[in-house]
């Protein structure tokens, strides 16, 4: 009979590897004798204190190198490489972990809260979603029966897997309850003792199969036939399932489900892995797993917590037993030369063995006296860069890379010009690393850049710190460092990175030399409950395959330098946070649908202010998604003067697919202004636009219509420009990954053609600004045939490119183009309906037309 258990938890760690009592014990003993012993710089050191190593169930694990993973067939992918997750709340425990998770793996998904309606599920040609990931199962199972019939049938006919977790509920302990619409029955809060991954099953990947995780856990216990085990539990005498997988016998949907949570480190081994199972092979990475160490800070540190001679001994033999799980590896030292012989005697002499036994070790500069980038100019930095270099000449020291690491990571990101323009000049640096971009936390979120021709890879902690050189003190107690290596942060980062820079300090290989036992044990965890084939390459091999695999990372995405408590410690002096101006609101366009006048006449506001003029790109800054973006945030500070309302207007950011993330990274509380006006309308207009300018291939069309048709070459890429810009759902749709809906504002296009002085009372009242009325300052130009603003009694109109005359378009062609728009323009009713905003009378006249 299948049952359902929850593997072991890190705060039980003690008791799965026997450690309570057999280290614990004589452990507290110990302490006894060393408590003030290490107060005095010079005191004699005691032998480091020594900790188990951890002991695989198994006596011997399969190499796996001859280990062929489950193939996908392309021809049975049907969506976009993308994930649905269906939440109680975004701020639940799970959907929190569901978040961190595909953001380490970097897989897109769309949050959507349980409600009346779906999103919208399929575009023209493909389903959106490769998985539906639900995070109450009782959620799903009491959908009103139309989302259920509509979410199902989309599962069935894309071939999408759902994957579930069913969480325990107070009331349903020990009851047996057969689930609705299901042969599934589970019992609650059944008592396992071990757990196993099933070898039968395609769904392991990651995980190591047949190796038991022993631990009492409670859990859900699962009742049915038809049913694949992917997890299983053992009480007693009775085994079942953790994890099953629904082979859609009942209903035609495939769906993984998981009994209980996702919070233990074996059922977020068997998340990951069921999730590359239900996309396919689209979710995560390749099993080879890339691990460098560096170590900081060499030759750094007060009197009494630095190396001495028998530290670098431990450190080579580390270095070997390491060579020997994962070949060639190397550690990679960081040095301060100003430090050298700057302890007391026996670490003075550390300092020494170093230097002679340098040859074994790869070697990259730190700064000179451990300086702090952002604090200095470039002059002093190529100095002290000198200074280190020529330290490393004196001792022959082996630099073989192109690789530095800033002291605290200051001048790295937040990006420090002078930093990286010594790098340059004085050891040509080609890559470097930093836990601060885009922020420390959660490191799920640390990403790559590329600045000033310097490859930023993201660096990872390990839970060691410069004061962590003793097990009896380690913060919060061992059992939170057991917990670390045995599932927890260090062994994450290791599953969900295919490239891993740990960072550590010299500290960490002294007194205890904590960082080799947890290396150690890490290695020896991970073989044993892993697939993973560790790897180790050198810094400039990582970097290239790193950005080879992330190419949308070489782009740094800047953010607001004085939210980050941490970045603002390590922001240049001359950086003032007071003074820093950006906009509260963005007009986003699209293009020829109005955003010129919109911006126009806003500007009249007295409240308002907007950037300076950019002559390259027609007066818009395009920074978002654009080629000034990598001219840097200073860039873009720089055009804006302190306002109470201050605004962009850029038409080019609504349907480019990089705005929306660099916009909510730098001004994530701004206000978007979307104007809706008739896609077909705009489409035309963008076509006459591109007439206008003599664009090549509009000028050998002539006629829209054509262009249409095209299915190849400079044609259809002419069609998409034209067709794109009218997608509403589609980018409005990007834009709410990013932003809450209440942050969009949506301007009827016709509306504000026809009315704007209402229009734009409206708007200022939504924006909360002053009262302002427009009726004073708009007037209707016969001329022109368009509003134009009044000022001191005279009329000013947009210039010759605004308002342009041509001929209107045909019956045939309008027909057409709603043709076109026909899907887009039925996703965007009911995107409407859903928030209640009113439908405009172009929309409906559209649809009703086909």
């Amino acid at each position: 009979m299948p049952l359902s258990f929850a593997p072991y938890a890190p705060h039980r760690i003690f008791r799965s590897f026997r450690l309570l009592i057999g280290v614990g014990l004589c452990f507290t003993l110990l302490l006894v004798f060393r408590l003030g012993d290490q107060s005095d710089p010079g005191a004699p050191r005691f032998p480091p204190q020594q900790l188990p190593d951890f002991i695989c169930p198994c006596n011997e694990t399969k190499d796996d190198e001859n280990y062929e993973p489950t193939a996908f067939a392309s021809d049975e992918i049907f969506t976009e490489s993308k994930a649905l997750v269906l939440v109680e709340s975004i701020y639940s425990r799970h959907s929190k972990i569901i978040t961190q998770i595909l953001n380490a793996s970097k897989y897109p998904y769309k949050m959507e809260v349980f409600a009346k309606n779906l999103p919208l599920l399929t575009t023209l040609e493909r389903g959106r979603f490769s998985t539906v990931i639900i995070e109450s199962y009782h959620k799903y199972l009491n959908m009103p029966r139309w989302n259920r019939q509509i979410l199902d049938k989309y599962c069935r006919e894309y071939n999408a897997t759902i994957v579930g977790i069913l969480t325990s509920r107070p009331n349903d302990t020990f009851k047996r309850a057969k689930l609705k619409g299901s042969s599934l029955s589970i019992w609650q809060n059944q008592q396992a003792t071990s757990f196993t991954f099933s070898p039968s099953s395609p769904i392991p990947y990651i995980a190591r199969p047949s190796v038991p995780i022993n631990n009492p856990a409670e859990e859900a216990d699962w009742e049915s036939a038809g049913y694949e085990t992917v997890l299983e539990g053992e009480a007693g005498h009775r085994r079942g399932a953790a994890v099953i997988r629904d082979l859609g016998n009942d209903d035609g949907v495939r769906r993984i489900l998981f009994g209980h949570n996702i919070t233990s480190w074996v059922t977020r081994m068997a998340f990951l892995d069921s999730l590359r199972f239900a996309t396919q092979g689209r979710f995560g990475f390749p099993l080879e797993r890339w691990i460098q160490v560096d170590i900081d800070d060499i030759f750094v540190g007060a009197k009494g917590t630095r190396i001495v001679a028998e530290d670098v001994d431990a450190l080579i033999e580390f270095q070997d037993w390491m060579r020997s799980e994962i070949s060639n590896f190397t550690f990679m030292l960081g040095y301060s030369g100003s430090y050298f012989r700057n302890g007391n005697d026996d670490e003075d002499l550390g300092d020494e063995k170093l230097i002679e036994n340098g040859a074994k070790f790869h070697w990259f500069c730190h700064m000179w006296r451990h300086n702090h980038a952002h604090d200095y100019n470039y002059t002093y930095l190529e100095s002290v860069m000198s200074q280190n270099k020529q330290f490393a000449e004196t001792m022959k020291l082996p630099v073989p890379f192109p690789y530095s690491i800033s002291p605290q990571h200051a001048g790295v990101f937040p990006a420090h010009a002078p930093l990286y323009d010594a790098w340059k000049k004085i050891w040509n640096v080609s890559v470097t690393a930093t836990e601060e971009y885009p922020h420390l936390r959660p490191p799920s979120d640390r990403r790559g850049f590329i600045h000033k021709g310097i490859k930023v890879l993201p660096r990872q902690t390990c839970g060691l710190y410069t004061h962590t050189q003793f097990f009896h003190t380690y913060p919060d107690g061992l059992a939170k460092l057991f917990a670390n290596v045995y599932g927890g942060e260090l062994f994450s980062s290791v599953l969900l990175n295919p490239i891993s820079i740990f960072m550590t300090h010299q500290q960490n290989f002294a007194h205890d030399r904590l960082a080799l036992w947890v290396f150690r044990n890490l290695v020896k965890f991970l073989k044993c409950h892993t697939r993973l084939k560790l790897r180790w390459a050198d810094p400039i091999t990582s970097a290239d395959r790193y950005f080879a695999m992330f190419p949308q990372e070489v782009m740094p995405v800047w953010s607001h330098p004085c939210v980050d408590p941490r970045h603002k410690t390590i922001l240049p002096p001359a950086f003032n946070c007071s003074n820093i101006t950006l906009p509260n609101i963005l007009i986003v366009g699209p293009q020829k649908t109005g955003s010129s006048a919109l911006g126009n006449f806003l500007s009249l506001h007295p409240d308002v202010s907007s950037n300076v003029p950019v002559s390259d790109s027609f007066e818009e800054l395009q920074f978002f998604g654009g080629h000034h973006y990598g001219n840097g945030l200073e860039w873009y500070i720089d055009k804006f003067s302190p306002s109470q309302f201050v605004f962009e207007k850029s038409a080019t950011y609504f349907d480019n697919a990089l705005a929306p993330r660099q916009v909510a990274a730098l001004i994530p509380n701004t206000k978007i202004i979307v104007i809706l006006y008739d896609p077909a309308l705009r489409a035309y207009s963008w076509f006459q636009h591109m007439l206008a300018h003599r664009d090549p291939t509009a000028v050998e069309a002539q006629n829209l219509d054509v262009v249409l048709d095209a299915t190849v070459g400079p044609m259809k890429k002419l069609r998409s420009r034209c067709v794109s810009g009218g997608r509403y759902v589609h980018h409005i749709d990007r834009w709410l990954d990013f932003f809450p809906a209440s942050q969009l504002l949506f301007i009827d296009g016709e509306n504000f053609k026809e009315r704007p002085p209402e229009i734009m009372n409206k708007l200022i009242l939504d924006l909360a600004m002053p009262a302002f009325d427009y009726r004073t300052v708009l007037r209707f130009s016969p001329s022109k045939g368009y509003w134009c603003t009044l000022t001191q009694g005279k009329t000013k109109c947009l210039g010759k490119s605004k308002g342009r005359h041509y001929a209107p378009m045909s019956d045939v062609l309008r027909q057409k183009l709603n043709g076109i728009f026909h899907a887009d323009n039925l996703a965007l009713q009911k995107l409407l309906q859903k928030w209640h905003i009113p439908q405009p009378a172009w929309l409906r006249a559209a649809l009703d037309a086909q």
